[in-house]
């Protein structure tokens, strides 16, 4: 696809991106000149980034929705992150010693992605303070994300799970609102939204807590905090 074309269709749609939405818009003229990308195309059930490969180049995802897995030794798959457009793919690898991809991305649907080089996106960093705060915090925060991700994952069962999730995003409420969907709880616990609900009803009749919406009542502390 012609640069000129891809500039004219999917600025707007890179600038969306957490990595890019805070470079000033008298800025931004210049940042387009500066940045040395392709675009490539993907259909449903193609693979972005195969686990293990070697990451040289920042993905930009500006269209679709992909999952990404890692396989363990015994060929198990884990479902790490679920990643809709516009965001960026496994930025937290790019720059290291080790630059082997630790999952694979899969495409849900039809995808689009814009694909920077290493060293442009140096390059952009060093000219652009404010591209380059918002790649490091971007890092930070997946940091923290895999992080509890890998709490999680040590807690077997889904009661377990909740009840560590619920303590932590009361931030020591009694009532509080949950912040994500169930739907979104649910991938984050790599279980299925019917298996959550059940579990979270299960605590509700037992008066652990109390269901309202969106917002949740801890009715028994103690009881959430032996659950794991």
């Amino acid at each position: 696809m012609e640069r000129h074309h891809v500039e004219n269709y999917h600025a707007g749609m890179i600038f969306q991106c957490p990595l890019c939405s805070s470079v000033p818009d008298d800025q931004r003229e210049d940042f387009l000149r500066d940045v040395r990308f392709s675009v490539k195309t993907y259909e449903k059930g193609d693979v972005i980034v195969t686990q293990g490969a070697r990451y040289e180049s920042l993905y930009i995802l500006i269209r679709g929705e992909i999952v990404t897995e890692m396989a363990d030794e015994k060929g198990d798959f884990m479902k790490v992150e679920h990643i809709k457009a516009p965001n960026p793919l496994a930025t937290g690898f790019l720059f290291a010693t080790n630059n082997r991809s630790p999952v694979s991305a899969i495409c849900k649907m039809p995808c689009k992605a814009v694909v920077i080089p290493k060293e442009n996106v140096y390059f952009l960093m060093r000219k652009y303070e404010s591209f380059m705060l918002a790649f490091l915090s971007y890092i930070s925060n997946k940091v923290s994300f895999l992080s509890e991700k890998l709490r999680l994952v040590s807690l077997r069962t889904i009661r377990a799970k909740l009840a560590y999730y619920l303590l932590k995003e009361s931030a020591g409420e009694q009532s509080f609102r949950l912040k994500a969907s169930k739907e979104g709880i649910a991938r984050l616990f790599s279980v299925s939204r019917p298996a959550l609900v059940k579990v979270m009803m299960e605590m509700a009749s037992e008066g652990i807590i109390e269901v309202k919406r969106g917002d949740i009542i801890i009715k028994d502390k103690a009881a959430l905090q032996n659950m794991f």
